[in-house]
């Protein structure tokens, strides 16, 4: 089985200004560069999981996230940083949303990945997966400065960070 690192896209990968869709819209987080290519050093497969409830209220089209999410792969790959794939939930009302399992589970069958042995990095509580007795998610590393982190540090197998430098110090340390 394989470990991998899960991230957030808006908000982690790139900076969150609400229904990013849009190539010209991406300001990329200088750190991801450096989590991505420790990740592919030690051998973690690298999945970018980003709900995206824009399709679901109109805003824009699952066409314009597929046509965003290949020009950042492509923009990654340009960098020789590989991300193995990208997931995201359209639907306000669905088991693929976070923080329900639904994309995580979508993601470790089809990479045979052990959800024990990986992290997830987010910034918001939706970042947090649901479990239960009989499924157990990743680590997850969440940064601050977004949303209201207040209840995250009380759940299970959650680290609060105060910035994207803290969580790369953290993740020197843990992949």
């Amino acid at each position: 089985m394989h470990k991998a690192l899960f991230l957030d896209r808006d908000g982690i990968v790139n900076i969150d200004k609400g229904y990013v869709y849009k190539w010209e819209d991406i300001i990329w987080i200088e750190e991801i560069f450096q989590m991505i290519k420790l990740a592919n050093e030690r051998g973690y497969k690298v999945i970018v999981l980003t709900n995206q409830s824009g399709i679901d209220r109109g805003m824009y089209t699952h066409e314009d996230v597929h046509t965003l999410h290949q020009k950042m792969h492509a923009f990654l790959a340009g960098k020789n940083l590989k991300v193995d794939d990208w997931f995201y939930c359209a639907e306000m009302d669905s088991e693929l949303r976070k923080p329900r399992p639904g994309m995580l589970i979508l993601a470790r069958d089809k990479h045979d990945i052990d959800l024990t042995q990986s992290f997830m990095i987010g910034d918001k509580p939706s970042d947090v997966f649901e479990t239960d007795g009989k499924f157990v998610g990743p680590s997850t590393l969440l940064v601050e400065g977004n949303y209201d982190l207040k209840d995250a540090h009380t759940k299970e197998r959650v680290k609060v960070f105060k910035d994207h430098a803290k969580i790369l110090e953290e993740l020197k340390k843990v992949l």
